[in-house]
């Protein structure tokens, strides 16, 4: 027998029973017609003990429901969640391609662990089981993962599991509870500035990945900055250098990420004379290079020509460089440089360190850098005016103890 109550219905499981003495019932809450399939979706939930008490479940089942308060049943793993989330925010154009493959890289590690799992099933004890176990090396690469990557593999599994919370598949996101591990990334340190003067002294402006280096150093420019830049964003007359592009991990040359990314640089006489002597070089380079195609019958691609839209930073080919390609023409060159361990991105940084060494105001650093938050470029400017008092601290003890 089933009784209607509102939008719900009490059904009796206890066959051959009078309702006084029945005891087992399934509470059934009606969800609205689905518009794929045209059938009414129910929300079902079994319930011990007398009718009276049954309605009463069903009417706290029914508010539950109401305020998105219950998990609903879905055969979806974690990986097909994962696959079904990125694949809605690709087409909705809500991220970007590269942000895209960041996302899918996260889920791929986690969904070695969990992918088989019922995304409703997944609980904050499974989820620091399997970040402790990325810790120990049980990874696709079976290196073991720093605190920081495991700590952005459980940021995407909470943006991800907050989709199935406001789509009402989850009472709640289990990553709330979890416990991911630490950032551990070193601390981003400045090259000293004598070893500056000796860097700088050894770059050749006729090579591309040395003005590189000389552009992130001497500019603070990023990595897809750098490959971004085209011999027309470079004004020898007004001495600039605008900033507009960047180029991502598929070698699509893209407007900057942010607003504040788009900035117009004054560029030095040292800088400017390193760019004139890599453009003179590149004409000799490209001349040669289409020289040698058209002797070989143009088997290797059309003919180059340099232009406003031509990369300031050139592969072989005379083809815009990809970041990735960057970062290893500097993990291939830091040694002989003396610069062993210093990431690309500290060059940048150790720019940003020697203006706020020499006294530049952080709101002028802040545009210089393109920052669009000011707390980063202050964290900089604060750590090298704290070296500086500890410098003038040492030197007053000196004076007491002579």
């Amino acid at each position: 027998m089933a009784d209607i109550t509102g939008t719900g219905s009490i059904t009796q499981l206890e066959k051959g029973k009078t309702r006084g003495k029945c005891r087992k019932w399934q509470l059934r809450v009606n969800m609205g017609l689905d518009p794929k399939t045209g059938k009414y979706k129910v929300r079902t939930r079994r319930f011990s003990g007398t009718y009276t008490e049954a309605k009463n479940a069903l009417r706290a089942f029914t508010e539950e429901i109401e305020q998105n308060k219950v998990s609903g049943r879905t055969s979806y793993t974690v990986q097909q969640w994962c696959d079904r989330y990125i694949e809605r925010r690709t087409l909705n154009k809500e991220i970007a391609p590269s942000t895209a493959k960041r996302i899918q890289s996260n889920c791929k590690a986690a969904c070695a662990h969990i992918g088989y799992a019922n995304i409703t099933k997944v609980t904050p004890t499974m989820l620091d089981d399997m970040y402790l176990a990325m810790l120990k090396g049980e990874t696709l690469s079976g290196r073991p993962s720093s605190g920081t990557h495991v700590h952005h593999i459980h940021n995407t599994l909470v943006l991800v599991f907050n989709q199935a919370v406001r789509e009402g598949v989850l009472v709640s996101n289990p990553c709330d509870n979890a416990n991911p591990p630490r950032n551990d990334v070193k601390e981003k340190h400045a090259i000293d500035p004598e070893k500056v003067k000796e860097f700088v002294a050894m770059l050749d402006p006729g090579n591309d990945s040395d003005c590189a280096y000389m552009l992130a150093l001497c500019m603070g420019m990023r990595r897809g900055e750098v490959c971004g830049l085209s011999w027309g964003d470079v004004d020898f007359e007004r001495m600039t250098i605008y900033v507009h592009h960047s180029v991502d991990v598929f070698s699509n040359l893209r407007t900057t990420k942010t607003k504040s990314g788009t900035r117009l640089l004054p560029m030095s006489n040292f800088v400017a004379a390193a760019l004139h002597v890599l453009q003179e070089f590149q004409k000799k380079r490209i001349a040669q290079l289409n020289h040698d195609r058209k002797k070989h019958g143009n088997a290797h691609g059309e003919q180059v020509v340099l232009t406003d839209q031509s990369p300031v930073i050139m592969n072989i080919s005379g083809r815009r460089l990809n970041p990735t390609t960057l970062s290893k023409w500097w993990e291939d060159d830091r040694k002989v440089y003396g610069l062993d361990g210093v990431t690309f991105h500290e060059l940048r940084h150790t720019y940003l360190s020697m203006l706020a060494l020499n006294g530049v105001h952080p709101k002028v650093m802040q545009e210089l850098a393109g920052h669009s938050d000011p707390q980063t470029t202050m964290q900089i400017y604060a750590h090298v005016n704290l070296d500086a008092k500890r410098i003038a601290a040492d030197a007053f003890d000196r004076a007491l103890s002579a």
